[in-house]
């Protein structure tokens, strides 16, 4: 019986200490540094230096397509149910932006936080299953990108290697 205890009581105190977890799945924050105090960072670091403002790629996505771009904007809705995805927007105009892989997640109350995110601009084709997916996940339906547009249609997104988030300086 003390053997038992003993045990037991190992084992509780062994899952009380701060061991680094060996768990592969996909954290919300990544061990990556972030690009200061004030922003945590989600997936790999960034690579790119120069960075973008996201009005200049909402105004001519087409222009980036196939492109890596740093882009710098504010987050208008994400994901409610992984942190998977958000929206980014500027002046009414929106873009999808997907985590690569589903390797990250990003934190599920970020919407209206500053964001920096690193990744490859790609086109895509309005899909109504998809479309629905992304409707069933949103809390800013009226900020979807896609909301309103034929079958077919072609919109651009943002495939997402890393992102950087904090809440906005007053």
């Amino acid at each position: 019986m003390t053997s038992s205890v003993l045990l037991l009581s190992g084992l509780l105190l062994g899952t009380a200490t701060d061991a680094p977890s060996t768990d592969s799945t996909p954290s919300a924050e990544s061990s990556t540094a972030a690009p200061s105090n004030d922003w945590k960072h989600y997936g790999e670091a960034f690579t790119v230096k120069e960075s973008l403002a996201a009005a200049d790629l909402l105004a001519n996505p087409a222009g980036f397509d196939g492109k890596t771009v740093l882009v710098e904007g504010r987050v208008a809705d994400v994901c409610s149910k992984m942190g998977c995805w958000m929206v980014v927007a500027h002046e009414g105009q929106t873009m999808r932006v997907r985590m690569k892989d589903h390797a990250f997640f990003v934190d599920k109350q970020g919407k209206g936080n500053d964001c920096r995110i690193e990744g490859v601009v790609v086109a895509k084709e309005v899909d109504p299953a998809t479309v629905a997916h992304f409707e069933s996940e949103s809390r800013e339906t009226d900020k979807m990108p896609e909301k309103g547009l034929a079958a077919g249609t072609r919109i651009y997104e943002l495939v997402a290697s890393g992102v950087a988030m904090k809440a906005p300086t007053p």
